[in-house]
């Protein structure tokens, strides 16, 4: 137990903490998902475990591929496994010697992370293919498109599905996207970018760029409480 802390089952949300006061005053504010500043050796772990999360699957994928991992190719497959080894190691890391409560916050934070990183670009990937049965839209504007379209209704639907996971009988406040957040869907939009055929897109450094925004996103959800 946290003291000072009243852990009860209307606390365990996604919506951690909601007060409009910054650090400095006391308080933490909602878009860190924060009850309590973390000690560092939480935080050491929680950054840890993203960073080992991360490796993994980048150099399992890069070996498949017989490619120095700074030059590997990123589709659907490479994107979901790495945001997720990514979230999962935060989330492990995080974990050790965390009660039980902070326990359920760094899971939901996970789930609303992995959420964000992995329905957008799945979405945009069925869309992008689609373009290309139909003639009209088999054009660079037409993807375009389809990405675009495809990350905007993803980041909600991912906030929506995420709410309805952690908390299925609604019984408090659903969590909200904030800028923060939508930092993971940048990955998206430069993976979708390069998985196209427009030449100018896939010729994007996509594979320095998107390692270190899943470590981010593995880290935010480890140190979540």
């Amino acid at each position: 137990m946290i003291k000072g802390i009243n852990h009860t089952p209307e606390y365990t949300t996604l919506n951690s903490f909601s007060s409009n006061k910054n650090s400095k005053n006391g308080y933490l504010s909602y878009r860190y998902h924060k009850m309590r500043e973390n000690e560092r050796k939480e935080s050491i772990r929680a950054l840890t475990g993203a960073l080992v999360g991360t490796a993994i699957p980048v150099f399992y994928f890069a070996k498949k591929q017989q490619k120095n991992f700074l030059r590997m190719e990123y589709g659907l497959k490479e994107i979901v496994g790495v945001s997720l080894g990514a979230i999962l190691g935060g989330v492990a890391g995080g974990m050790i010697k965390a009660d039980r409560f902070d326990k359920k916050q760094k899971i939901n934070e996970g789930i609303f992370q992995f959420m964000n990183a992995a329905i957008p670009t799945a979405i945009v990937f069925a869309l992008t293919k689609l373009t290309e049965k139909i003639k009209p839209l088999n054009n660079t504007y037409g993807k375009i498109g389809a990405i675009f379209t495809g990350l905007l209704a993803g980041m909600f639907g991912a906030a929506k599905l995420s709410n309805l996971i952690c908390d299925p009988h609604d019984k408090v406040p659903d969590r909200k996207l904030t800028i923060k957040d939508s930092i993971a869907n940048i990955d998206d939009a430069i993976g979708a970018l390069a998985m196209t055929d427009i030449p100018a897109f896939k010729k994007l450094p996509v594979a320095p760029i998107l390692p270190p925004i899943y470590v981010l996103c593995g880290y935010r959800a480890g140190e979540s409480n």
